[in-house]
């Protein structure tokens, strides 16, 4: 008989969870810190937003049609507090669209007290390592040319109707001339990891883009887009053995929203503005 694969969390996925949650229960108002730092103690439980199995709370959010290892990723879990792992028990009350937004707006709030730490200057390295990773094989066989005329950041924003994302875009631009400065040494290697990554991300839109059917239905999504490529990102890192495990969540989060902001700006994520 196959083991149940739904429980089995990756190291990566486990130390996501913790460092995006802020340490804190997701519950909408509760502020109970998990882990105990003087005794080690862990008051959270990693939690399925679609249930684990089947005979679980009636099954009400149990999704047949998921397999095991997507139960187990990181867009699945939510961390709880004993009390409200409890609570949200109820499928009457809480739904698998409630518990997300309720992962999503926890996340937000952690997010956006991060905004402004450089966390990426004390493991400068991080950029070049998941450079590395996301451009090490590419995902689809044909090559885009880069634009070589890019819009303005804030014209793209406001045409794809960006957000949640909109301040992570305009405080990480500024990162764009460092890793520019990756990218010309990479090349001057001869290297197409550059080129890998770009594409790869190109194709992490064009697959989410291929669930809409208009312009107006991508900028009602905006930002549900880009989440769900920086969803796939992670994807790739936790698939990879070659990813120290030593490098902290924030900074690779904060790596990975660099080089999405730089795809963004060279036209690999989301529209760019209709020229008049």
């Amino acid at each position: 008989m196959t083991k149940n694969q739904s429980r089995n969390y990756s190291i990566l996925t486990i130390k996501r969870l913790y460092a995006l949650s802020g340490n804190r229960c997701a519950f909408p108002g509760c502020e109970r810190t998990f882990v105990n730092w003087e005794d080690d103690t862990n008051f959270s439980n990693i939690c399925h937003i679609e249930d684990a199995n089947p005979d679980t709370h009636k099954a009400d959010r149990f999704n047949p049609n998921m397999l095991d290892k997507e139960r187990a990723e990181y867009q699945n879990l939510i961390l709880f507090c004993p009390n409200h792992h409890i609570e949200t028990n109820d499928p009457s009350k809480y739904s698998v669209e409630i518990l997300r937004k309720m992962k999503r707006d926890h996340e937000k709030k952690i997010a956006s007290i991060q905004i402004g730490k450089n966390t990426i200057a004390q493991y400068p390295s991080v950029l070049g390592i998941l450079i590395n990773q996301i451009g090490s094989n590419l995902l689809e066989d044909e090559f885009e040319n880069i634009s070589k005329k890019a819009p303005i950041p804030e014209e793209k924003i406001l045409y794809n109707n960006i957000i949640i994302y909109k301040p992570i875009i305009e405080e990480y631009s500024i990162y764009q001339g460092k890793l520019n400065i990756i990218y010309e040494e990479i090349e001057k290697q001869g290297s197409s990891k550059k080129s890998f990554l770009l594409q790869n991300i190109k194709s992490l839109y064009l697959k989410e883009k291929g669930k809409y059917d208009s312009i107006e239905v991508i900028r009602e999504n905006a930002d549900l887009i880009f989440e769900n490529i920086e969803n796939e990102i992670w994807k790739i890192l936790v698939s990879s053995s070659n990813l120290s495990p030593s490098l902290p969540i924030e900074s690779i989060k904060m790596g990975i929203l660099i080089v999405m902001v730089d795809a963004f700006m060279r036209c690999k994520i989301l529209e760019e503005p209709i020229k008049q």
